[in-house]
């Protein structure tokens, strides 16, 4: 019986464990998004600044297109890099819970061998 009680408080330790682990990689994931947001943000703003100072002293109606294409292709650029490590960082989220749970199944799995091993000695 007190092996039986043992079992069950490590399968509900080893339950609480997996769930605290999950919500790290869930914790940690976002704040790496909501900082990448920001970054992008800040970016995209100091782009425009720059922008803006540069339309002032335009001497004409072909360098402000010119400035408008750069403008476009600097934000592009930014965009696209933040995508990729946006690709990145849920990748790695994406790979930190199936290790989390090819742990939890093999200690799932232990589990019940041992559960079957204290069964078969107490019949």
């Amino acid at each position: 019986m007190n092996d039986m009680i043992e079992l069950f408080n490590k399968a509900n330790q080893t339950g609480f464990d997996t769930f605290r682990k999950l919500s790290d990689i869930n914790q940690q994931t976002f704040q790496k998004l909501v900082e990448q947001q920001l970054d992008l943000t800040t970016g995209l703003v100091d782009v425009s600044m720059k922008h803006l100072e540069q339309v002032g002293k335009a001497k004409g109606y072909q360098e402000l297109v010119t400035l408008q294409t750069d403008l476009l292709r600097d934000c592009s650029q930014k965009m696209v890099a933040t995508y990729k490590s946006g690709q990145e960082i849920l990748d790695d989220a994406r790979n930190s819970m199936s290790r989390l749970m090819d742990d939890s199944v093999k200690a799932a799995e232990e589990t019940v061998k041992h559960v079957s091993t204290v069964a078969k000695k107490a019949a």
